[in-house]
């Protein structure tokens, strides 16, 4: 098992996409959660006491917490909004060729994935990441059409969605360090390391592949060919704008403090500010990138795919398909012959 205590003797320490000290217990109750249980004592006394409730100090004590109050439901919302996932949707996997495999992620965790073994015997790999409030059944196909390419195929429910655990307190630093700890564990699953190896990140796994491309570790760092970015999100602040409870609290200095001090208390190594959570500061990959955009984006809109063009027009392949929906629960033929033309072409020339 991994511990974090001694850092000169854990695999960890040499991994550069993620953070992984985990969350201090508190010594004191936070504030919301103080006022919290004050309003709550308030209300219960005014309830069963009639002489409290026929006092003047009472009532003015009521009113100071209406606004307390309101500002404690945005608070959540908020709260919920960022840092807890949605009803799981995703479907399951359903090909019986997938192989089960435990791994440790963040925080200790166990965690559960999956890997297609190569019909060939070759040892190239690609690692394929889902997108938010997804699954890996949702992207099956996908997987399944590179595997019959001749690659080894590994994949996952990320944390927080299909059938994996972590729900709370989820956030995106969290998923980087699940899947570099995934990967670390990859030879001893598969026998062997990988002696080539993609990424193929759809939507928010193509932000998350973004990242670990652009801060390799581990045995990948020597067996990168190449990443695939199928209508990838590209900024975590414009993630975060469309999931929150309107779109002009954005504006606000206290929002983006609340999701601040969130990020502080849950990783007390951050290494990435909210600001720069987007590209280019999130990190540029120096390994080809073949980009597969849905032309009409019903999900992220245009936003994400206007800041890449800005910023990875040089050194992307880029494709936009017509007829191709956001989701990755559609496929089509377009997607799969271009990817195919693609990355043989690397594994032929490399």
């Amino acid at each position: 098992m991994i511990k974090l205590v001694n850092r000169s003797e854990s695999p960890i320490t040499k991994f550069k996409a993620a953070v992984y000290q985990k969350t201090p217990a508190p010594w004191l109750p936070s504030k919301p959660k103080f006022l919290t249980l004050v309003i709550v004592l308030q209300i219960f006394a005014i309830a069963i006491s009639s002489e409290w409730r026929e006092t003047r100090i009472a009532w003015f004590v009521f009113g100071i917490f209406i606004p307390i109050t309101g500002w404690l439901v945005m608070r959540w919302r908020i709260y919920s909004s960022v840092f807890i996932t949605p009803p799981r949707s995703g479907k399951t996997i359903s090909d019986d060729r997938w192989n089960e495999f435990y791994f440790t992620g963040w925080g200790e965790e166990k965690m559960k994935a999956h890997y297609l073994k190569s019909n060939t015997g070759v040892k190239d790999t690609v690692l394929y990441l889902h997108g938010y409030n997804s699954s890996l059944g949702n992207g099956e196909t996908r997987c399944q059409h590179i595997n019959s390419l001749g690659f080894n195929v590994i994949g996952l429910d990320q944390r927080g969605f299909g059938e994996q655990k972590g729900k709370y307190e989820w956030t995106i630093l969290k998923v980087v360090a699940d899947i570099e700890m995934l990967l670390e564990k990859i030879p001893n699953v598969l026998g062997f390391t990988p002696e080539k190896f993609w990424i193929y990140g759809h939507s928010l796994g193509g932000f998350l592949t973004i990242r670990l491309s652009s801060h390799p570790s581990g045995w990948w760092k020597k067996s990168f060919k190449g990443i695939i970015l199928e209508s990838p999100a590209t900024s975590f602040p414009l993630i975060i704008e469309k999931k929150l409870p309107g779109r002009a609290v954005m504006a606000s200095p206290w929002v983006r403090h609340i999701l601040r001090r969130e990020y502080q208390r849950i990783h007390p190594d951050l290494n990435v500010g909210y600001a720069n959570a987007q590209i280019p500061f999130w990190g540029t990959p120096e390994v080809p990138i073949l980009v597969l955009q849905a032309a009409n984006d019903e999900t992220l809109g245009d936003d994400h795919f206007i800041l890449l063009k800005q910023h990875f027009n040089e050194i992307s392949d880029i494709h936009v398909l017509n007829d191709m929906p956001h989701t990755s629960k559609v496929d089509v033929k377009e997607r799969r012959d271009i990817l195919e033309k693609w990355i043989l072409n690397i594994n032929d020339n490399d």
